[in-house]
């Protein structure tokens, strides 16, 4: 996994030292008003998280595991960008950002940066993305980025929280 650049953006890969920028920019309680996790409980138990996540793959081998941290300009951490990628070449895709960072594009460059890295260094053919019908910002940077609304029973990675939405995008 490497770098991915934008025209304002730095994705990197996420590693453990990260925790240490990225715990303010997180702990944000807004963030997880539609996500089913807390923010992290200090710098320690977020450092052991991205080490967990640092490894790549889950502990079967069977899912890939990337994450980028989000860097501005000005090197501020904006938050990240994930992709679960699983054996038919299909993935979940996923962003958290810090709010203020909401409503100025940067999601939007994220994502259309990191996309493209999955298709192409990656083979990922599908999206997908499930949401909490309630997270209309969310929803809408899906829609611009080209993903369509699919039944919860096409989604191919298990089980949908119920009420969920579930989006995909196919044409990368």
């Amino acid at each position: 996994m490497s770098l991915i650049e934008s025209a304002t953006l730095r994705l990197e890969p996420l590693v453990a030292a990260h925790a240490v920028e990225m715990f303010a920019p997180m702990s944000a309680a807004a963030i997880y008003t539609y996500i089913p996790e807390q923010p992290p409980v200090s710098v320690a138990a977020l450092r052991q998280r991205y080490q967990q996540l640092e490894r790549g793959h889950s502990a079967s081998g069977r899912e890939r595991w990337l994450n980028w941290i989000v860097r501005l300009g000005s090197g501020q951490c904006a938050g990240y960008v994930q992709a679960t990628i699983h054996p038919a070449s299909t993935a979940d895709f996923a962003f958290v950002f810090a709010p203020e960072h909401w409503g100025r594009g940067v999601a939007l460059e994220a994502c259309r940066a990191a996309i493209p890295s999955l298709a192409g260094d990656f083979g990922v053919r599908a999206l997908f993305a499930t949401v909490d019908p309630r997270n209309l910002r969310s929803i809408g940077l899906l829609q611009r980025l080209g993903f369509e609304e699919v039944l919860a029973e096409a989604y191919p990675h298990g089980e949908v929280e119920p009420g969920d939405r579930v989006f995909s995008l196919s044409r990368m």
